[in-house]
């Protein structure tokens, strides 16, 4: 290429250049190559989202000249770079370059589509219809795909603007290009019209999809329906590549028809099988039509796969549109032939060796079952056919978990709803299948236990256990335990028998010697059906009988418990199941919240019978045995195993409720536990990474010992005595010591201790205690922690306790008006603040890390500094009257933090920007700005440091942008009017370019852009149009 840097540039290339550079771009083994392939390939076909250093060095200038060459000379704006692409486009015949010139049209179509005029957006909209109409047959169908959905861009951002773009479907469905071509193309503008953009563009795209649903979808949906019609083999008659490609394209674009997005919530893929599609009520005359579902089934009988997956698709979602749709004699015959058409399948086994077809028709269960009760037939010959096929389908497809894992949910689920409108009464019913239903539920929770036990043995082998999600595995449970609830005098004695055998056979087993891995994570399947089963309990449904069958199995699974915690206590050499512990742990929660809860536990037969069973007459004695449970796997597990964090979590469950944690108050296994907290025995204390297991803990703790309103000072100091010991020790060394591996754990745990600790007090009598054990003189090992300025994990560690130290949480911060202590904790705080500055400032050495080992902490001072500014627990502006320089050097300290680190690093690390702009919204208010002594500098960086949060992935940054901006101009506005604080004043009319751009950049926003926080960006106008009213009208006539 012949580059003039002097004179004329670079001249235009060649299209094999193009072609080449473009090849390179996408395939090229070597990373230099495509990098500067992509140079290149920039300054041709600029989206005006670069930089212009990156466009400018595509050319080679370096950073000591002047960067004139962003793009190509004869590229004026956005819409010369788009025709110069699709010359492109239409030129070149290589794949490679069509794709990479395709997908950088549709980023400038995305961000600059706005600033053309319409001449050459109906130029563009045009150039990118003939691209496919003239190579679209040529085309590999990705790249139809992705030069469609460019060209749906453009008609969804001048649907209103412009009548011809809203043609472009018309002639489509038309004819105007090869029927596959049109279903491919119809498929991807659904799909791009269905797909959420960026969050600026919500509103208006908004507004357009309910335009193309109102008017357009219906008219696709019927074309495909009329395609896939067209396309349908005659029974016994064989099809054509161009007729299965038509009839696949047709049900893929009837399937994402049904699945858009009509009711404007934009519900994820991963949403419940149970929503109902919402198609609105002028589509009756494509549904329901004679043989709307015949043209289904008969399509699935008469193809093979994948068509007949997508066939089963698209019943699915048939399936699953609202019953409201239809009236009540015609929804009688929808719901007949569906369970006629399902029950053929099942009894043929028609298709079912094709795994797809088998997921996808047990998912059909599943949203049938839902949406549709089946009230309508139940005393119809289809509802006895269909249950007595599914009957007998669920038992072998249950035993299919390796085959087709994700398949089994639905079966149970079709089997729940079966079960949540079946009434006991009617088990001999045979009119309404009662007997096939009281027959099949304790079947299904029979068989469904078997198969994961049997599954599991086999999955001991390969590694793929069924356990392994155990979501998944809780989300299966849950359905097991509903269809158990429904029949429970059938299905609870299954469950209790399975568990009872299954845990004889592992009790002998220990007892000879052998090896138990595999029994034990077999044992945790009827352990979660117990524990779910318990959960599932139904207050107001539940009968003295069914708590005395919860009543057994739960005491059946404490026996089984201890069994597992002898185990652990003998240390045999194969480690315990953490499988079977989670189950366990589950049974202790399900119980808790069912038969004890937050309200207290009431006398039910529960109790009675698990008195005569366990010796536990009360609530209290269960809950004593369940922390006993939480302390023997605190003892017993590892800090990183699940088991672990799972009794944590229980135990912060027990102690977060008002009354609950009273309850917890009372026991004797926690008085002991307060006095030994901080036990060697205690595996998870041992580790200084887990802080959130420390804190959940500690944080527990702090709560159970403030459970009574007037703690004794004799048990706060003896709880804190450990603390006070540990923490004088390290006082008493010299700040060299602390750095040595034998000290330094100690020195972290001890300050993440106490933080959960203070975490959880919340009122101000508490906070008071732990203030006068921290004050004066151990405050100053949290000094040393931060002064450590070549251990950054140190370091975080104090400032994060300082942090939480000077937070007004729950307003336990508000001293009496006499009280100093305030200006106490703002002075160690403030101070914290400058020490860290000073180090992170003058620190010459290279850092490997720079978030870990720089902005992380420097996010955290920012954090503290705004909460002991907004924590209004200390008259700030009264210390410069009295020469406090605590105030001046945390204020000092943050700027010039704020200096030293690039903008859009700032903005880059999210915890790093979100920390800035709460800081300088907290601090540049218009109450405390005149305590801010800001220079030109730190006004100008300020102001940039805003501008860049405009487009910070979280509202709540740019939001806090906004109102930092409208504070400092109020309170520039209001001095100067005043006469008062001449220097804000001074700083803001010295730099008019800086208000201007803000006015620009805030009103484009407000006016072509759609954001959630519109009144945030609208908030700062005000004052700008004040400072610059001539300018203000002057390029708002521009615009008009």
């Amino acid at each position: 290429m012949n580059v003039n840097q002097e004179t004329d540039g670079p001249v235009q290339p060649t299209l094999e250049q193009l072609d080449t550079w473009c090849e390179q771009a996408l395939s090229s083994a070597s990373s230099e190559a495509r990098e500067e392939a992509e140079r290149r390939l920039r300054y041709f076909f600029p989206t005006f989202s670069e930089t212009q250093a990156e466009l400018s060095d595509a050319y080679g200038i370096s950073s000591g000249q002047e960067r004139v060459l962003a793009v190509f000379p004869t590229i004026k704006g956005p819409a010369d770079a788009a025709r110069l692409m699709t010359w492109f486009l239409h030129q070149s015949a290589k794949v490679y370059s069509q794709t990479y010139v395709v997908r950088r049209l549709r980023t400038l179509v995305l961000n600059h589509l706005g600033v053309m005029a319409d001449d050459q957006k109906s130029a563009l909209r045009v150039s990118l219809l003939e691209a496919i109409r003239e190579k679209g047959s040529e085309m590999p169908p990705f790249l139809v795909d992705d030069i469609t959905r460019t060209l749906a861009l453009v008609v969804m951002f001048t649907w209103f603007d412009m009548s011809e773009s809203r043609d472009v479907i018309d002639q489509v469905l038309e004819g105007a290009v090869h029927r596959i071509l049109a279903l491919q193309m119809l498929r991807a503008f659904v799909e791009e019209f269905n797909r959420e953009l960026p969050a600026r563009y919500i509103a208006r795209q908004r507004r357009v999809v309910v335009a193309f649903r109102d008017k357009q979808l219906k008219a696709i949906f019927a074309h495909a329906l009329e395609a896939m019609r067209a396309a349908t083999p005659a029974a016994g008659s064989d099809t054509t590549a161009e007729q299965r490609q038509a009839l696949s394209q047709s049900l893929l674009l009837q399937r994402d028809c049904l699945g858009f997005d009509f009711i404007g919530l934009a519900p994820d893929e991963a949403s419940d099988d149970a929503v109902a599609i919402q198609i609105p009520s002028t589509w009756k005359d494509v549904v329901q039509v004679d043989g709307f579902l015949d043209a289904y089934f008969d399509g699935y009988a008469r193809s093979g796969p994948p068509i007949s997956s997508q066939f089963i698709e698209v019943l699915v979602q048939v399936a699953s549109i609202r019953r409201s749709f239809y009236m009540e004699a015609v929804r009688v015959q929808f719901v007949r032939r569906m369970a006629r058409g399902i029950s053929e399948i099942l009894s043929g086994t028609i298709g079912l060796e094709d795994v797809e077809n088998y997921h996808h028709l047990c998912r059909l269960l599943a949203r049938f079952r839902c949406i549709h009760t089946l009230v309508e037939i139940e005393d119809a010959s289809e509802y006895r056919d269909l249950l007595a096929a599914v009957a007998s389908f669920t038992m072998t497809g249950l035993t299919l978990w390796e085959w087709s894992p994700n398949s089994i949910a639905p079966l149970l689920t079709f089997w729940a709803k079966v079960a949540a409108t079946h009434d006991v009464r009617d088990d001999s019913n045979a009119a309404i299948a009662g007997d096939i239903i009281s027959e099949t539920l304790p079947r299904v929770v029979r068989e469904f236990l078997r198969a994961m036990v049997a599954a599991t043995a086999r999955a001991a082998d390969t590694g793929d256990s069924p356990l392994d999600n155990t979501d998944l595995v809780l989300e299966n449970m849950s359905s097991v335990a509903a269809i158990a609830r429904a029949s429970y005098e059938r299905c609870a004695p299954v469950v209790l028998e399975t568990l009872r055998e299954m845990a004889a056979e592992y009790q002998e087993m220990l007892r000879t010697g052998q090896d138990v891995t595999v029994v034990e994570l077999q044992l945790a399947w009827p352990v979660y059906a117990v524990a779910l089963c318990i959960s599932a309990r139904q207050p107001y449904r539940s009968l003295p009988e069914d708590d005395r069958r919860d009543a057994d199995m739960f005491a059946t699974a404490l026996e089984l418990d201890r069994l597992v915690q002898q185990r652990i206590q003998s240390n045999i050499a194969t480690p315990p199941c953490e499988s079977l512990e989670l189950a366990l742990l589950q049974t202790h929660v399900a119980f808790r919240s069912s038969f004890i809860g937050e309200g207290g536990h009431k006398v039910t037969a529960v109790f009675a019978q698990l008195s005569s069973l366990v010796g536990l007459p009360d609530g209290a004695a269960v809950l004593d045995l369940i922390l006993q449970k939480v302390l023997f796997n605190l003892r017993s597990w590892p800090a990183q195993s699940p088991v672990v964090h799972r009794s944590l979590q229980l135990f912060h469950d027990m102690t977060a409720g008002y009354v609950s944690v009273r309850q917890v108050a009372k026991l004797d296994t926690i008085t002991l536990l307060l006095a030994n907290h901080s036990s060697e025995q205690l595996q998870f204390l041992h580790s200084i990474d887990e802080y959130k297991q420390r804190a959940l803990y500690y944080g527990g703790l702090a709560r159970v010992l403030f459970a009574s309103d007037t703690p004794s000072p004799a048990q706060f100091v003896e709880f804190m005595h450990p603390w006070t010991a540990t923490v004088d020790e390290l006082l008493a060394m010299p700040e060299e010591q602390l750095v040595q591996d034998a000290v330094r754990p100690n020195l972290i745990r001890v300050l993440r201790d106490l933080r959960g600790f203070l975490a959880a007090i919340s009122s101000k009598n508490n906070f008071m205690r732990f203030f006068e054990w921290l004050m004066p003189q151990r405050i100053e090992l949290v000094h040393r922690a931060v002064r450590m300025g070549r251990d950054s994990h140190v370091q975080i560690a104090g400032l994060k306790f300082l942090a939480e130290f000077a937070y007004n949480r729950t307003q336990r911060l508000n001293f009496d008006v006499s009280s100093a202590n305030g200006i106490l904790i703002f002075r160690e705080a403030s101070q914290a603040i400058w020490e860290y500055g000073r180090l992170a400032i003058d620190s010459r050495e290279p850092v490997r890390n720079v978030y870990k080992e720089r902005y992380k902490g420097v996010a955290v001072c920012f954090t503290t500094l705004m909460r002991l500014v907004a924590g209004k627990y200390v008259a700030i502006g009264v210390m410069p009257l009295y020469g406090d320089v605590a105030l001046e050097r945390a204020y000092q300290t943050v700027l010039e933090l704020l200096r030293q680190f690039p903008i859009a690093d700032v903005i880059a690390y999210p915890k790093l920007g979100k920390a800035t702009m709460s800081m300088l919204e907290v601090l540049l208010a218009k109450n405390n700005i005149d305590l801010v002594q800001l220079t030109e500098s730190a006004h100008e960086q300020t102001m940039r440091l805003c501008v860049e949060a405009f487009d910070h992935a979280e509202t709540a940054v740019s939001s806090a942008a906004c109102s930092v901006i409208d504070g400092l101009l109020t309170a520039a506005i209001e001095c100067a009017d005043a006469g008062r604080s001449q220097k804000l004043v001074e700083l803001v009319q010295a730099r008019p370019d800086i208000t201007q751009h803000l006015l620009k950049t805030m009103l484009n926003i407000v006016l072509f852009e759609d954001r959630p926080n519109d009144w945030s960006f609208s908030r700062p106008l005000f004052c700008l149009m004040v400072l610059h009213r001539e300018f203000a009208l002057q390029y708002t006539s521009q615009i008009v």
